[in-house]
């Protein structure tokens, strides 16, 4: 690293020197234009090109075999690179299968849209406004979504009711939708100092919302295979164990509560709040694993599996709310020992 000063040269012109050697070896030379992009947290890019700067404007990308399946798939990376329009193009031309999956895979994406269609080409357009977002309000949404799944999962577990399913499964895809998008402008963000700006966060926030998301986007999607698991129980939950599996169930619920809300609102004491919450439901989940194993509870075989397997999903969740617990802690002391 070389430090200069900040000098002025006259009619209101300051200026920094560049070591020699320095600009040698980056191909700079006297009277080559540069250009400067300052950005919110006061760092001032340099570039000799603006080659890069709109590296994300657009992709061209090959579809070659699978069928849907492959173009749903490049679709929706893609999208998570953070391309802002995207030409697929198949090897021979698509057939009606495959631009029905781009379709519907188009109308699954947040702001995204198709503005050509032929035989041979597809053309897909991202169109939210990045300053319009807000990554924290999403952040929000999908934490209060997450967590009213997983009770509603839950009820329909103890309950057997396996008319949830598709509502909670639908309810899921919405959520998956909000961390898809957040995964999207923390992709962009790894190039752009401009998504950045547009968002008003900095990078180390950022990624803190985009790990949050993700164990968020598991939350959710534990929470829709505990309701497809209803299904599979030949009646209700005996009421004791219901009600244990319901107190266990609260305290991954508060455990993921309080963790992102310690991301959020930077409240370093809901990160042991969340640590303890996660805690109490592990111990309270090991114990009904014991009763299980021991045959107490439930009678039937079908149900001793479904019982085994929430027991295990609702486990996943709560080590999930420790893990944001501890990406909180992390930024907490990351924000206090650096400006940032």
């Amino acid at each position: 690293m070389e430090t200069r000063k900040l000098q002025e040269v006259g009619g209101g012109t300051f200026t920094v020197s560049i070591p020699k050697e320095w600009a040698t070896n980056h191909g700079l030379e006297v009277g080559m234009e540069l250009r400067l992009y300052p950005h919110h947290d006061g760092s001032i890019l340099v570039r000799s090109s603006d080659a890069d700067v709109g590296q994300l404007d657009e992709a061209t990308v090959g579809v070659n075999g699978d069928g849907p399946e492959a173009v749903r798939r490049t679709v929706r990376m893609a999208h998570a690179v953070g391309f802002e329009t995207i030409t697929l193009r198949p090897t021979g031309s698509f057939t009606d299968a495959e631009r029905d999956a781009a379709r519907s895979t188009v109308r699954d994406l947040v702001g995204t849209n198709i503005l050509t269609e032929s035989e041979t080409e597809i053309t897909i357009r991202h169109l939210l406004d990045t300053s319009q977002v807000s990554v924290c309000q999403s952040i929000a949404q999908l934490q209060f979504v997450a967590v009213s799944l997983l009770r509603d999962a839950i009820e329909a577990f103890v309950d057997a009711d396996d008319d949830a399913y598709t509502r909670i499964r639908d309810r899921g895809d919405e959520a998956r939708r909000s961390a898809e998008m957040i995964t999207r402008h923390f992709s962009r963000s790894l190039v752009s100092h401009a998504e950045l700006d547009c968002l008003d966060v900095s990078r180390p926030e950022l990624f803190v919302y985009y790990a949050t998301a993700r164990r968020l986007e598991t939350v959710v999607d534990r929470a829709v295979r505990i309701a497809h698991t209803a299904g599979k129980l030949p009646e209700p939950v005996p009421e004791p164990v219901a009600a244990d599996v319901r107190s266990a169930t609260d305290c991954v619920a508060h455990a993921v509560d309080d963790a992102v809300s310690a991301v959020l609102d930077d409240e370093t004491t809901r990160v042991r709040h969340a640590r303890d919450h996660s805690d109490d439901a592990i111990g309270q989940i090991d114990a009904l694993d014991r009763e299980l194993f021991r045959g107490a509870g439930v009678e039937s075989v079908p149900a001793a599996v479904a019982l085994s397997s929430t027991l295990a999903h609702l486990r996943r969740t709560a080590n999930c709310g420790r893990t944001v617990a501890d990406t909180a802690a992390r930024d907490a002391i990351r924000a206090e020992n650096l400006d940032i």
